[in-house]
């Protein structure tokens, strides 16, 4: 019946069955986040839960109020690994933008390479090839993050039918290498409708060069 103390709700959080780690660590795993944890960061832990004088109940008062916006914002975020450290403990904010920005950079590298693959796919499937400029390649990665679509997908998507009218040029010019902008991302019909046009007409396209 005597008020729990940190280091008592320390050794309930660490070593009780059903362990709020363990808990957490299939919660995040299931958005594919595998988490861990310092034991400094623990023991902070531990300390506000005993403030709250609510014995054990306090555990899971501190968890959740730490945890609840990561929970929220990091699913989908790219990011792979969380480590709970004593600073995200003590300025879980600050630690959190600064996670979710690397996760954004991290995807959108990821995207990028993707966007390349799919490129290097469409030329040994059809031997055209096309060329995603800088532009393109933001603009694409811009996309993927907004409509929540993998890369494969999106471009599949997007440029389904390049195959035919990148090859009516190539008939109609002998040209096989393309260069897509963004242009081609957010309008891809009217970009290829251009591109075919010209193949027909060079000579009176205000894009002939």
């Amino acid at each position: 019946c005597e008020e729990l103390d940190a280091d008592d709700l320390y050794k309930i959080m660490k070593f009780s069955e059903g362990s709020l780690l363990h808990q957490y660590e299939r919660a995040f795993r299931a958005y594919g986040i595998e988490i861990s944890f310092d034991d400094e960061a623990l023991r902070l832990m531990s300390q506000a839960a005993a403030q709250e004088k609510t014995g054990a109940r306090g555990l899971l008062t501190v968890w959740e109020k730490l945890f609840r916006d990561y929970k929220y914002y990091l699913a989908g975020s790219g990011l792979s690994q969380l480590r709970v450290t004593a600073e995200l403990v003590r300025e879980p904010k600050r630690v959190l933008d600064r996670l979710m920005a690397e996760g954004q950079k991290h995807e959108g590298e990821t995207l990028r390479a993707s966007a390349l693959q799919f490129a290097d796919k469409f030329k040994n499937e059809h031997g055209l090839e096309i060329e995603f400029d800088e532009s393109a390649l933001s603009r694409l990665v811009e996309r993927a993050q907004a409509e929540r679509m993998i890369m494969p997908e999106l471009c599949e998507h997007l440029f389904k039918d390049y195959h035919f009218g990148l090859s009516l040029i190539q008939k109609n010019t002998g040209r096989n290498k393309f260069t897509l902008d963004a242009s081609a991302v957010n309008e891809p019909d009217k970009f290829l409708s251009e591109l075919v046009v010209q193949s027909y007409y060079p000579a009176t396209s205000p894009n002939k060069s």
